[in-house]
């Protein structure tokens, strides 16, 4: 459990999961409401409450089954679709729809942020996937899950 956590700090982190704003957050747990943007920036900092709001939504998404591999493996559906070929469509004006013009389009934008996002979730950066590991390597290591 946290340490060092005041029965109102728990209460402005319980509000904040379940609204997403701190500043109401603060309002919610009985600070001050001229001051409550600031005292939320302050409070969302300290030491105890990250861990006790880490405490918080782990059993938040253990309870909705959510884990490091099920993260990856979305981003790795999302890089696949993100990556598909889809026709480019313009207006005909003579048959009054649109028909694909022999172009073909993928969401490039997309792409790149989800696989910026898997290397991230991954830890590419710590240094906890070893460079020869494959992305369905790393998942089957997290809960024995595979692709």
């Amino acid at each position: 459990m946290a340490r060092d956590i005041t029965p109102r700090q728990k209460k402005f982190v319980q509000e904040y999961l379940r609204s997403g704003d701190a500043t109401d957050a603060a309002i919610a747990a009985g600070y001050s409401a001229k001051s409550a943007a600031s005292t939320a920036s302050k409070t969302l900092k300290m030491p105890g409450v990250i861990e006790y709001r880490r405490e918080l939504e782990k059993k938040l998404f253990d309870e909705m089954g959510i884990s490091k591999a099920w993260i990856g493996r979305r981003l790795v559906e999302i890089v696949e679709r993100c990556t598909q070929k889809t026709p480019v469509l313009e207006w005909n004006p003579e048959t009054r729809q649109k028909e694909p013009n022999g172009f073909w389009e993928f969401d490039a934008n997309g792409a790149i942020r989800a696989l910026h996002e898997l290397a991230e979730h991954m830890d590419f950066a710590e240094g906890e996937q070893s460079a020869a590991e494959s992305i369905e390597d790393w998942l089957a290591r997290q809960e024995g899950s595979k692709l």
